[in-house]
């Protein structure tokens, strides 16, 4: 009876525990070659193949993981970049993309262009002005009504009864000239017609 399995092939040995030695083919080991060897061909993105009596595994490279060297490392999980950057990684290095080199760049994309603080000066200085603008309009209501309402006292009230008294005036005025015009027309409309006679004196007969 052959002891030897897949195809390997059968060397008599008087010295071996077993009276022979099986000499296996590719892919296979053990006594009677009894196991399949995996192939190295399965390591993926230049891992390293390690082959054993019963096993083979994958020596992955910087950046890779998994039994297969299939996976790539994330990197960019303890990177935090800067300014809405963007981490991309690539064979185990990292790097920050800026969203506007004009404006940032760095490791991190932490540093400022120039430009960039200016129009930010610029922005917080039209910010402080409309505040400002806000918080006076307001302040000047509140003090309005504190007046109107806490000591009786309306500031726009002479300036009201001021703008109505004008526009009565004009009013009168402007209803005064209408009554003028209309009586102007009626009085020429009885007027009598006058009829002219020319006479001539020394006139040829």
């Amino acid at each position: 009876t052959q002891p030897c399995l897949n195809s390997a092939t059968c060397h008599t040995n008087a010295s071996a525990l077993l009276g022979y030695i099986c000499a296996c083919v590719t892919g296979y080991s053990g006594t009677n070659c009894e196991y399949d060897v995996p192939s190295c061909s399965n390591c993926l993105n230049g891992g390293k193949c390690n082959s054993t009596a019963n096993e083979t595994t994958c020596t992955c490279p910087t950046g890779k993981l998994g039994g297969h060297c299939q996976y790539e490392v994330d990197i960019c999980a303890n990177i935090t970049c800067q300014n809405y950057g963007v981490c991309s990684s690539s064979y185990g290095n990292w790097s920050c993309e800026c969203i506007n080199p004009d404006f940032y760049s760095g490791t991190y994309c932490q540093i400022k262009s120039s430009s960039l603080h200016v129009k930010e000066i610029v922005s917080r200085s039209f910010a402080c002005v409309a505040i400002g603008c806000i918080s006076t309009v307001i302040g000047f209501i509140i003090l309005m009504d504190v007046l109107k309402y806490g000591f009786h006292i309306n500031p726009s009230e002479h300036d009201l009864e001021s703008w109505k008294a004008k526009k009565n005036y004009h009013s009168r005025n402007e209803e005064r000239r209408r009554a003028d015009e209309r009586q102007k027309k009626y009085n020429l409309s009885k007027q009598p017609i006058l009829a002219i006679r020319f006479s001539y004196i020394d006139a040829p007969t």
